[in-house]
């Protein structure tokens, strides 16, 4: 028995050829345009995430800060020894912290925080931090602590370890750190009373504000 041949009708061979073409996915234009919206709003979110990661560095370093001071004042407590607390400048406009032991009362030279193991003066107490890339681009901006008066002349404060007090009371004073750089310049101070006590507060200087400093407020 002969097999007569498969009629598609016109209508049917539309419909196949629109499914087709609905199956063949998105044309070269309309893939340029979705990619160009999305580049659009990858512009338009930019900024935001730039302030996002100055306010999380400026944060971060601040508590890292107060926290190494207050470790300072415990370790003091703890080792009933004198225990002197400073800040360095390194090589290529970083920082770092220092704390070591002393029997000086009057011992105003930070220890050497630059490396591990210094040959002299050493951190034999603690140092912050191991790599300056912690920081996230937060820099100092000023000190006042220790009677400082430029970050060219840094000098350490002592803690006694009865009350935790400063042994110069005139040794009072403040550490600053500015935000990385970016659209916005946000600055954190820690200040040292003469009791020892540390307060992180945003500095009366800084041209943008961070919401929940708005009641810790000082000057530098």
């Amino acid at each position: 028995m002969a097999l007569e041949p498969l009629r598609v009708g016109a209508s049917t061979w539309a419909a196949m050829i629109s499914r087709r073409k609905s199956a063949s996915g998105f044309t070269l234009i309309e893939l340029m345009v979705t990619i160009a919206v999305l580049f659009i709003f990858l512009l338009m979110a930019f900024p935001s995430f730039a302030t996002l990661r100055q306010r999380s560095a400026i944060r971060g370093a601040g508590d890292q800060v107060l926290s190494f001071w207050n470790q300072a004042r415990f370790e003091s407590v703890k080792r009933n020894q004198l225990v002197k607390v400073g800040v360095r400048q390194v090589p290529g406009g970083g920082f770092c912290l220092g704390a070591a032991t002393t029997s000086n009362e009057a011992d105003s030279t930070p220890c050497d925080c630059s490396v591990a193991a210094p040959v002299t003066n050493a951190c034999d107490v603690a140092r912050y931090p191991a790599d300056q890339s912690e920081w996230q681009s937060v820099s100092l901006a000023g000190a006042s602590l220790g009677g400082s008066t430029s970050l060219s002349d840094l000098k350490a404060v002592v803690i006694e370890p009865k009350r935790t007090t400063l042994t110069e009371a005139t040794d009072q004073g403040t550490l600053s750190l500015a935000g990385p750089p970016g659209q916005l310049a946000y600055k954190l101070n820690l200040n040292v009373d003469r009791l020892g006590r540390g307060l992180l507060c945003e500095s009366s200087t800084a041209t943008a504000r961070l919401p929940d400093y708005d009641k810790r407020r000082c000057a530098d």
